[in-house]
């Protein structure tokens, strides 16, 4: 059955619910507290107003309850003002109060005898600590926003906050917009998405993607939940949510530019790097980024806009030069020119992002937001170990675009209806190719070199994608002194496209040390289609007992997926495929989540919080690259296979019949016999794709922390966190067994720079017997748990801080301590190959340490702010090529398939780390201000210390640890931001 033929059941039913059970809305600020009399006596009936230029509204009230206790939710960020008023006794006004993200501010009242008349007017210290949430999170609002030396995006912007981990480190917004640049994990989770109204806005099949979002001066706040996540969504990680900017009743408008170039940056190079093979540097081509944004009333108190565009590129020289080779089919070396480094250039088109927010009427009101941007990058994702024409030489996307509606109503003071929905179709095109030289008859294959890990002279397989989807949810709101509860209803629904295709010759040859050794080929062109629709129920508590607040939810989530009919045709090695597929069913999984925990304020003074929370999630699901949501017909083929190649006469040709799968001439047999063929290469157990709690990759997180307020506007943080994996899945080839394997050693060579000084032996490996080799593929993917257990841990520590002070004045930051822990011994012995190798890791502990902050110098109107960050530095592997007359001595046989060699990796994984990490980041600025114009100019420095700590090397160990790139040399960028 069609899942969307169930949302109107789906709809009834959240709507009978809301008959039963309101919910309180999400995703914004409240302020709650307790009115008592001069004798300590609580007051019910007292009228409690807050009001702000914030609110569109620009007051809002409520009445206090039995107990005394006030609770007014669903406040954007801004500066408010609360005041209290009961016949009898003086109004108390208390101003001052900020808000930001989710906090819970409380404001307690202590009314004195007087007239109506009588006003106390109170401006006090605002509340730091939230001590009745859960949550844990940091917030970065305009002020931060507009101080931080960084890149202007959410992921770039995520990397600022302790505890995240980057694939990629980048500087001052050096690594450019593009989404899939940089994968980020929080603790152990990769799903780390940026969130409008908490609706998803991950288009791209990424764990780590911002989707269509480019442009940050469309929002005026990025709050990042860090744990204790609530059952809004399913997944956990580092909750991304943007605030959009919605204009006001006064005109108002902003500028931001900035700009670097090579001519503004130093030299980092020194005689050590340059000993270990680094000839060049990564180095700044140019920068720049124009930001302009506009809005104000287009009916005073009815209607207001904010538009604003932006074009920013980040280029870059990479340590590689341009192949003196490329194009010439007679050669097949690398031969780099001096004359012609490569850049990486990188550049963002936002064409224009709209924000209407209309209040309708005095108690509806809706928002509508466009946004439409588009990505180019020249070559695409270049480095140290990929020759240009190697490469996805020029990736030019189509414009992507997406929509957000929303819809607010306050029925009555407590009581709020909230529906949000966000159209995101996303289309990449094919990346254009050979821009190098002209197509000639002869192709030009793919070489990728053992010894050095380089790739040159052609490109073999190269995935596109094209991906549509529609998201949207529905919430009620109902909201007392002391107990809130919530109900809500999502869906969400992706499809995704994966054209695969070869843009020179559909082959890739290996050579070790220039010498031809194996041959893979791909069966394309094909593509795949997958679809998937989710949708969840969920139900949340929260209650307050005096100083103690409870929390408790549940979430019902239901996921189904499925594959259109589709035909895959012929292709230059299976010139007679040509299959049909129906529609093909997918995955139906149902599961049930949820999250419990506390909050206290033991002093009943508002500056302590001890919080625990735990729950379970599930992994965002990936449908490019999920191996059972993603696994569409097509993708159960075998399309690329290897096999060992003797080119005895070095001409580069495989003189052998490449459509045959047996060995003939100088080709081994193909490692996948049924290569192009019908016959599948792999199965999903059925056991794992309907039911109930079968959805791969779930987890649950534990955290506790107390905070404290140990100086008026300081706070200071210490918590315990613990993540743990399960329903790990396992592909096991039915095929072969691990009987049909052999045992071999080797010893490692003797080099310093390894473990002890090597010549250390390394067991447990493993090679096919000869009689096993070329059977047909037949895995399976299956539950680990049918072979074994398998661990995936994280613990750790953190210690944070955060102070607003006087002046304009802020620092935050801490550090994050953690380790992981895999063990999948059990399993791996147990299926196919039974090598034992590293399948328990003990991880060692890493620390990272960041803090930012900004203070003002007086009279000179100086702001200074500034970034630090220590991180660890990159693991190290050592991956050796181990050849036929290393291994044979010690299996008793030539490898199978005439395999000429072998990888193995010669250190333990998590135990070598290179150098740590230190940058400083820092930004002067100068401020003009002429009635509400305000001019800011400012000079940002980069790597202030100008060190050179190596981000990249090379694992290869025929050229082990070469540095493939280090941390930018020290540079400038100038940069303005105009607002009026």
């Amino acid at each position: 059955m069609n899942p969307f033929l169930r949302v109107p059941r789906l709809a009834l039913l959240v709507s009978a619910l809301w008959a039963v059970v309101p919910a309180a809305a999400y995703a914004q600020a409240s302020i709650a507290g307790v009115v008592r009399d001069p004798s300590g006596l609580v007051l019910p009936g007292v009228t409690v107003e807050v009001e702000s230029p914030a609110l569109i509204e620009r007051v809002r009230s409520t009445v206090t309850e039995e107990t005394g206790r006030f609770r007014i939710e669903v406040l954007p960020p801004g500066t408010y003002a609360v005041i209290f008023t009961l016949p009898g006794f003086a109004t108390l006004r208390r101003e001052g109060i900020q808000l930001t993200g989710t906090f819970v501010a409380t404001v307690n009242a202590d009314l004195t005898v007087g007239t109506v008349e009588e006003t106390v007017t109170v401006t006090g210290e605002a509340p730091m600590v939230d001590v009745e949430s859960i949550t844990r999170q940091t917030v970065l609002n305009q002020t931060i926003l507009d101080a931080l030396p960084v890149g202007r995006t959410p992921l770039t912007l995520l990397t600022t906050i302790p505890g995240i981990t980057q694939s990629r480190v980048d500087v001052g917004g050096l690594d450019g917009d593009g989404s899939s640049r940089a994968r980020m994990t929080f603790r152990g989770v990769s799903e780390n998405i940026p969130m409008v109204r908490n609706i998803s806005m991950k288009t791209t099949g990424t764990p780590s993607s911002d989707g269509a979002i480019t442009n940050m001066e469309a929002y005026q706040e990025m709050v990042v939940d860090t744990a204790g996540h609530g059952v809004e969504k399913s997944f956990s990680g580092a909750h991304i949510n943007l605030v959009p900017r919605e204009g006001g009743n006064t005109f108002n408008g902003r500028l931001f530019a900035n700009f670097t170039n090579g001519a503004m940056q130093g030299n980092n190079l020194t005689p050590d790097l340059q000993n270990r093979g680094l000839g060049v540097p990564n180095t700044i081509k140019k920068m720049w980024d124009l930001n302009p944004g506009f809005g104000g009333p287009i009916l005073r108190d009815r209607l207001w806009f904010y538009w604003t565009t932006r074009y920013s590129g980040a280029y870059q020289w990479v340590p590689m030069f341009f192949n003196k080779n490329a194009g010439d089919p007679t050669k097949w070396t690398y031969e780099g020119d001096p004359s012609r480094q490569v850049a990486d250039q990188n550049s963002t088109r936002n064409y224009s992002t709209v924000r209407f927010a209309w209040q309708a009427t005095p108690r509806n009101k809706i928002g509508f937001l466009y946004e439409k941007s588009r990505i180019l990058d020249w070559p695409r994702l270049s480095g140290p170990t990929v020759s240009p024409e190697a490469n996805i030489s020029n990736y030019n996307s189509q414009p992507k675009s997406h929509w957000v509606a929303d819809w607010t109503a306050p029925v009555t003071s407590r009581f709020l209806l909230e529906a949000t929905g966000v159209k995101f179709p996303i289309k990449f095109q094919r990346p254009d190719h050979n821009i190098f030289f002209s197509p000639g008859s002869v192709p030009f294959v793919r070489v990728q070199e053992q010894s050095s890990g380089l790739s040159y002279r052609g490109t073999a397989l190269v995935s596109a994608s094209i991906s549509d989807g529609l998201s949207w949810n529905l919430v009620a709101s109902y909201v007392s002194g002391r107990h809130t509860a919530k109900v809500g209803f999502d869906t969400s629904s992706q499809t995704f496209e994966t054209p695969n295709y070869s843009p020179d010759a559909p082959l890739m040859f290996r050579f070790n040390n220039g010498v031809p050794n194996q041959i893979t080929q791909y069966a394309t062109p094909y593509s795949s289609v997958s679809s998937s629709r989710a949708t969840g129920l969920f139900a949340q508590d929260r209650f307050t007992i005096d100083r103690i607040t409870l929390h408790g939810g549940l979430r019902f989530e239901s996921m189904d997926t499925w594959s259109p009919e589709a035909r895959i045709g012929p292709s230059l090695f299976t010139p007679n495929r040509n299959i049909f597929f129906p529609e093909t069913d997918g995955v139906s999984w149902k599961d049930v989540t949820g999250t419990t925990g506390f909050a206290m304020d033991p002093f009943a003074d508002g500056k302590t919080a001890l919080r625990v929370s735990a729950g379970k999630y599930m992994a965002d699901v990936i449908l490019r690259s999920n191996v059972i949501t993603g696994l569409s017909p097509i993708q159960t083929l075998v399309t690329s296979t290897s096999r060992s190649w003797n080119d005895a006469n070095r001409n580069f040709a495989p003189d052998c019949d490449l459509i045959s799968p047996a060995a003939n001439g100088e080709c081994g047999a193909m490692a996948a016999a049924n290569f192009g063929s019908t016959v599948p290469a792999q199965a999903i157990d059925p056991d794992l794709t309907t039911g109930w709690g079968k959805r791969s990759d779930s987890h649950w997180e534990f955290a506790a922390d107390a905070q404290r307020e140990i100086l008026p506007r300081v706070t200071v943080n210490v918590g315990y966190w613990r993540t743990w994996f399960g329903n790990f899945v396992v592909v096991d080839n039915r095929a072969v067994s691990p009987s049909d394997y052999d045992a071999f050693e080797i010893q490692a060579p003797v080099d310093s720079r390894l473990p002890g000084g090597g010549g250390y032996v390394i067991p447990g490996l493993y090679d096919l017997k000869p009689s096993s080799f070329g059977r047909p593929t037949d895995n399976i993917v299956t539950a680990a748990s049918k072979f074994g257990k398998q661990i995936n841990h994280w613990n750790g520590v953190d210690v944070t801080m955060n102070a607003r002070l006087r002046g304009g004045m802020f620092v935050q930051g801490g550090t994050s301590t953690q380790r992981q822990t895999t063990d999948n011994c059990d399993v791996v012995t147990k299926v196919d190959s039974p090598s034992p190798l590293y399948c328990h890791v003990q991880g060692r502990f890493l620390t990272q340490v960041k803090f930012m902050g900004s203070f003002t110098i007086p009279r000179i109107d100086l702001q200074v702010s500034g970034n630090f960050q220590s991180l660890p530095g990159p693991q190290i592997l050592a991956n050796y090529t181990a050849t036929n007359a290393v291994i044979a001595p010690s299996l008793g046989r030539n490898l199978s398939g005439g395999a000429s060699n072998v990888t193995v990796n010669l250190v333990e994984p998590g135990t070598l780390y290179g150098d740590r990490l230190n940058m400083v980041d820092l930004r002067l600025t100068r401020t003009l201000r002429v009635n509400r114009t305000r001019a800011s100019v400012n000079v940002d420095l980069y790597n202030v210390l100008n060190g050179s700590p190596v981000l990249t090397q090379n694992d290869s160990f025929g050229v082990w640890q070469r540095p493939q790139s280090i941390l930018p040399a020290r540079f400038a960028k100038v940069g303005m931001t105009l607002e009026f």
